[in-house]
C-alpha cells in the first residue's frame, strides 16, 4: 500500500482509538509473527495466497474503488474492502465487526 494511503488509514484508525501497528510485510511468515487481530492491505495480485495463508481477517484497501477489484477481493476471501477517503462510520463498522464471534 502506498505511504500516503497508509497514513490516511492510520489516521482514520487512530480517530477510532484503535491500536495500530504499521509494518511492511514481504512474506506471510513475517505477518504471522506479528500476530495481528486484523490486517489492512492494499490490493495485490497475490491477494488470494495471502488470504489463504493467514487466519485473521484481511481488509483490502484501495485509493480508487473499482467494482471489479471489490468483487475480486471478496471472492478471494477478504473480510471487507474500503477505500479512501476513509469514512469514520465505515472504519468503526469494520472494527466492531471484528469483535463479533
Amino acid at each position: 500500500m502506498e505511504k500516503e494511503l497508509a497514513d490516511q488509514l492510520r489516521d482514520a484508525l487512530h480517530q477510532q482509538a484503535a491500536p495500530v501497528m504499521m509494518e511492511t510485510c514481504g512474506d506471510v511468515d513475517a505477518l504471522r509473527a506479528l500476530a495481528p487481530d486484523l490486517v489492512f492491505c492494499g490490493f495485490t495480485s497475490d491477494l488470494t495466497n495471502l488470504l489463504q495463508a493467514v487466519t485473521v481477517p484481511v481488509v483490502v484497501v484501495s485509493r480508487h474503488p473499482e467494482t471489479s477489484e471489490y468483487l475480486d477481493a471478496m471472492d478471494a476471501g477478504a473480510a471487507d474492502y474500503c477505500s479512501a477517503p476513509f469514512e469514520p462510520s465505515h472504519i468503526h463498522w469494520i472494527l466492531k465487526r471484528r469483535d463479533r464471534p
